[in-house]
């Protein structure tokens, strides 16, 4: 099973913040809490958080000064700052001294899950890159990174190499998890560009008061706290490819500026009026949206949309790409194992014919981290767990909500039923050796098969 993710909590008032507390908890998180500024980096130093959830103002050391000493030990941890509705300033500061992500102090604590949840996703993807990195050097990825066989996937790489021909603007879609990212990186690197930068933007988790200054780049003195020229990604990219994930999530106001500058090549930093910079860098957007519910609420501007499908790959789901998923499990096993030093670890028939029979639901970025797990404890009892605990999250939360129409108890009664049916199915019905797997008593065993009226 995946260990925890804990998070601290930083606030000098933390009874606002119990039932945002509760609901991490809730939802498998572990809590460490710090109501003393002076108390939080040696805490933070102690625990070693994912993500930090830190009030901006607080008495004596304020967090800002902890943000600073935290991002001195650590640039990868997660921070998310808690501020005062209205506190654009004190938030845009915190942005440039290193900050993921913030949120208003008495917001709704679903909301504050999903903002935690985004960056952790967003923390997830920059390690993927990472790891593709050491994986094989980034300026020498091509299309053999685009693993699988199957027909869809042939198909997929055809229209890769394709694009990577042109200079036209391409559009990626499909499910979140399916390779979008590898797909954009490959595009760029197998064409002639390949020397040139390719800048990753992950829209989702760029605030929406920064993402002008993000993209076209800012003049000195353009806004408040804007002390110096900033050079924004557009410009940064060059001759290169500009990269924009989850491009749906970007403000329409700020979409309409995008689509002037992808069809003219010409545009204007924030504060610069005066000045007009051109553009050589490609256009490459991807998004998992419903593009049609995205279109008709206003989320995505059209124009925009037509203008970055001059080329257009649907990547399919993990599912339905067949034997793909033993090949791919093969190939993040042997990544895996070079990058820590550790043994291949050989997948049985029975764990194989599970990979087959998963739905993957989060495609092979879940294949990734499962053969990770699988390294990582030398055993390939990790994807038995995995598999279960992802189907009994999806029964108790169907669609990331937990009301429903049938209650909690029988949701999790269903769950239990059927972790402990694979379980027997994996031992061949030994009962000692299920128990001991199961972490529970001979004697509970048998009262849970009873009680679920299951059998050898």
């Amino acid at each position: 099973m995946a260990a925890k993710r804990k998070v601290l909590v930083v606030d000098d008032k933390l009874e606002s913040l119990w039932s945002c507390c509760d609901l991490l908890r809730e939802r498998g998180y572990e809590i460490v809490s710090c109501s003393s500024p002076d108390e939080a980096l040696p805490t933070f130093v102690a625990e070693s958080p994912d993500v930090v959830l830190l009030d901006v103002k607080m008495p004596g050391t304020d967090g800002l000064q902890i943000l600073r000493a935290i991002r001195e030990r650590d640039n990868n941890v997660c921070v998310v700052m808690l501020s005062a509705f209205g506190d654009t300033e004190t938030v845009v500061s915190a942005m440039k001294m290193g900050a993921d992500s913030f949120a208003e102090k008495g917001l709704d604590p679903e909301k504050i899950l999903i903002v935690i949840e985004k960056e952790l996703r967003h923390k997830e993807m920059e390690a993927e890159l990472v790891s593709l990195r050491a994986e094989k050097r980034l300026g020498e990825v091509g299309i053999d990174q685009v693993i699988g066989s199957s027909e869809p996937m042939k198909q997929v790489k055809k229209r890769i190499l394709e694009c990577a021909a042109s200079d036209s603007a391409v559009l990626l879609t499909g499910e979140p998890g399916v390779g979008k990212d590898l797909v954009a990186g490959v595009i760029h690197y197998e064409s002639n560009r390949r020397n040139e930068p390719f800048e990753h933007l992950f829209c989702p988790g760029i605030p929406p008061t920064l993402f002008q200054s993000e993209l076209f780049g800012h003049e000195r003195g353009s806004f408040t706290g804007a002390y110096k020229r900033r050079y924004g990604r557009i410009e940064a990219a060059g001759r290169g490819t500009v990269f924009l994930n989850e491009f749906a999530e970007i403000p329409p106001s700020i979409q309409a500026s995008l689509l002037l500058v992808i069809e003219t090549s010409t545009y204007r930093r924030v504060g610069g009026e005066g000045r007009v910079l051109t553009t050589q860098a490609r256009f490459i957007g991807a998004t998992n949206v419903d593009i049609a519910k995205a279109l008709a609420s206003g989320k995505l501007r059209e124009d925009l949309l037509f203008r970055l499908r001059e080329e257009w790959i649907e990547l399919p789901p993990l599912r339905e790409r067949g034997d793909d998923v033993i090949e791919l499990a093969q190939h993040f096993i042997n990544v895996w194992a070079k990058r820590f030093n550790r043994p291949v670890v050989n997948l049985s028939e029975d764990s194989l014919q599970l990979l087959r029979t998963y739905d993957w639901p989060g495609n092979v970025r879940e294949l990734r981290q499962m053969m990770r797990r699988v390294i990582m404890t030398g055993s390939e009892d990790a994807i038995l767990s995995d598999v279960v605990l992802s189907r009994r999250h999806r029964q108790v939360y169907p669609d990331g909500n937990s009301k429903s129409s049938r209650s909690l108890r029988a949701r999790l009664r269903e769950a239990e039923r059927e972790f402990i049916a694979e379980a027997l199915h994996r031992f061949n019905g030994n009962r000692r050796q299920t128990a001991r797997y199961l972490q529970i008593s001979y004697r509970s065993l048998l009262a849970k098969m009873k009680a679920h009226s299951l059998r050898d």
